[in-house]
């Protein structure tokens, strides 16, 4: 029963860490660097990831500039980040690449805490689908006759508990990311 509750535990971990992720490409106040993560360029017939063709800086929260390691490679970094639905309109300017980011609108703030609020929500409930599954390994122990009913009950319960903790975890991080996006 114990490896079916560490199981469960490092589930929800991975869960969590997905959800952490996926936060940090949500564009609160300033510009941060992940969202640049999932891109990726073409460049010599293999799919690389942005950030290791480029040197990535962001000054101010207005500008982004990407400086490719290979100059070569610019146009295809161009072509590969108005493909991405980041919604922004890069230049080339001699192979460095300028981003002037336009401030969010209310409108853009509202979207994004209502996509905020969706990935939380998904996140919670992949973390209770673990639950559920872990809940009824342990059930499936008891039926066998491989744990006492006392053992299913405090097994239950310690698996319960780590589900809470991983819920508001994940509740006090979408909080911490609204208040970041919704704050002018």
């Amino acid at each position: 029963m114990e490896s079916i509750i560490k199981e469960c535990e490092s589930k929800m971990d991975r869960a969590y860490s997905s959800f952490q992720k996926e936060l940090s490409k949500i564009r609160g106040g300033a510009v941060s660097k992940s969202i640049f993560d999932d891109i990726k360029v073409d460049y010599y017939g293999a799919q690389t990831p942005l950030n290791q063709l480029c040197n990535i800086n962001t000054n101010e929260a207005s500008t982004i500039i990407l400086t490719p390691y290979d100059a070569s490679v610019a146009d295809e970094v161009v072509k590969s980040i108005q493909k991405s639905d980041l919604g922004f309109n890069p230049n080339n300017d001699d192979g460095v690449i300028i981003i002037n980011v336009p401030p969010l609108t209310q409108e853009r703030r509202q979207e994004l805490v209502k996509f905020l609020n969706k990935q939380s929500e998904a996140f919670k409930v992949s973390v209770r689908n673990v639950r559920k599954e872990a809940n009824d390994e342990i059930k499936k122990c008891l039926k066998n006759k491989e744990i006492t009913e006392d053992q299913e009950k405090s097994g239950l319960k310690k698996i319960q508990d780590q589900t809470d903790i991983f819920i508001q975890k994940i509740s006090d991080e979408t909080s911490i990311k609204e208040k970041e996006i919704t704050n002018i």
